[in-house]
């Protein structure tokens, strides 16, 4: 059991840090890539953030797994400790505000786009 916990908290550290240094390539590499190749650097590019989302899926699959989703969680999980109880239904009963949130301020920046 510790040796699966100490495997998951290595392949989440691992694929946050693969997928943090693949992100900055992807963001860096777009302009000089379409000034370079022009329409064809949609391929390159492409392939760059496929692989970036790639690792990104392989980090919330490890967060799924071990129900692991707001930041006092993740940040604990990463250090091998455990929420007690009290904490974890308290982070558990912030998730449905987190996420009303987040879709109120998408549902924002989504009408400024448009508007």
């Amino acid at each position: 059991m510790f040796q699966d916990k100490q495997s998951q908290i290595g392949k989440m550290n691992r694929y946050g840090k693969i997928y943090t240094k693949m992100l900055i390539v992807t963001a860096v590499s777009a302009v000089p890539l379409f000034m370079w190749l022009g329409v064809w650097a949609f391929i390159p590019w492409g392939i760059i953030w496929a692989l970036s989302m790639y690792f990104a899926f392989q980090v919330e699959k490890v967060k799924k797994d071990n129900d692991v989703q707001t930041y006092k969680e993740i940040v604990a999980f990463s250090e091998g400790k455990l929420l007690d109880d009290l904490q974890k239904q308290r982070e558990i009963g912030k998730r449905p505000y987190q996420k009303i949130f987040l879709r109120r301020l998408l549902y924002q920046s989504r009408m400024q786009n448009h508007g």
